[in-house]
């Protein structure tokens, strides 16, 4: 992980910090390392869904766990926001990990795994996320230019 892109970014996340220990429980507090933009990672645990910590992306080390009691309140979470680039389903049941990977509304949906990528498969969000697809055959969309035409059988002459 590297640091963020200018002193500005650090301080915009080091607000979001406070941010999240008004609103949940900080679980790992990042800080500063010296004189720079680096800031090491932040953990907090947050219940509001309607919260902008979760509602916006952060673009920061920065990170959210939000608690859920069974299938159903975890797909509501998953989908509760305008976003849905990825996401991630960790379990041993393999029947409740496809269930609830076509449950979640994300471009992808990784099982036990996080950020595997693959220039064979298509990658793309939903909603305001990853607009638009990269690699795999749509990936290949966007270059071409489509045309339908329709001619009326019968009525075209011969060509002469």
């Amino acid at each position: 992980m590297g640091s963020l892109i200018d002193m500005g970014n650090r301080a915009r996340i080091e607000r979001l910090i406070e941010q999240a220990g008004d609103e949940g429980e900080i679980i790992l507090r990042g800080a500063p390392l010296s004189d720079s933009a680096f800031l090491t990672p932040t953990l907090f645990r947050i219940e509001d869904v309607t919260s902008s910590l979760v509602q916006e992306e952060l673009f920061g080390p920065i990170v959210s766990i939000e608690t859920f009691a069974d299938e159903q309140e975890a797909v509501v979470k998953a989908n509760a926001t305008a976003y849905g680039l990825a996401a991630s389903v960790f379990t041993a049941n393999h029947h409740r990990a496809l269930r609830l990977a076509r449950a979640i509304r994300a471009g992808t949906v990784w099982i036990n795994s996080h950020l595997r990528l693959f220039a064979e498969a298509e990658t793309g969000g939903y909603g305001k996320s990853g607009l638009g697809r990269l690699h795999g055959p749509e990936g290949l969309y966007d270059f071409l230019e489509t045309k339908h035409i329709y001619s009326e059988p019968g009525r075209v002459g011969d060509g002469t």
